[in-house]
């Protein structure tokens, strides 16, 4: 997951430039993007994505779309590109929580054990939420426009990445 965020950040930071000269609609070519997912992980992608109280999973990833880590549930990681996260009051996170070009909401009563992150967006905690890690914040204004948001939807149009197909892999 760590990884994952460096890399992003990264490929932004080279990006930036680009994207606050032409509005976002700057293209790379020759690329190849994979998601990599297990067995045990929930994935979806234009919707939005429920961990239900019964339900145990080792990573929530969802892909322009949100994830809700609902009461009684335990997850691992969560992770929503282009989507908020929100943990509802009674629900755990062992590991990460991040939001790419989203909010992070956390419910009173919530349970956080690692860190936090909302890269182009805000950690929301209602007081009694419990944050145990790190909260982490980025969102800038370029030109008037959030470079990770510009960024996250030029991927998912299609535009950013010229030559790429997402494909999602079971590991």
């Amino acid at each position: 997951m760590t990884s994952l965020i460096h890399s992003f950040l990264a490929v932004l930071l080279f990006a930036t430039p680009s994207l606050a000269e032409d509005g976002g609609e700057a293209a790379f070519h020759d690329s190849t993007c994979s998601i990599s997912v297990k067995k045990s992980d929930l994935f979806s992608r234009g919707m939005t994505l429920r961990v239900e109280g019964a339900q145990g999973a080792h990573d929530a990833v969802a892909l322009d779309g949100d994830v809700v880590v609902r009461a009684g549930a335990t997850v691992k990681d969560v992770v929503a590109m282009r989507g908020d996260v929100t943990v509802e009051a009674g629900a755990r996170v062992l590991g990460k929580v991040v939001a790419l070009g989203g909010d992070v909401h956390v419910a009173e009563g919530a349970i956080l054990e690692g860190e936090v992150s909302a890269l182009g967006g805000r950690v929301h905690a209602a007081p009694g939420a419990k944050l145990h890690g790190e909260k982490n914040e980025l969102s800038l204004q370029v030109n008037g426009k959030d470079p990770v948001q510009l960024f996250m939807g030029q991927i998912f149009s299609g535009k950013a990445f010229a030559n790429c197909k997402l494909r999602v892999t079971e590991e």
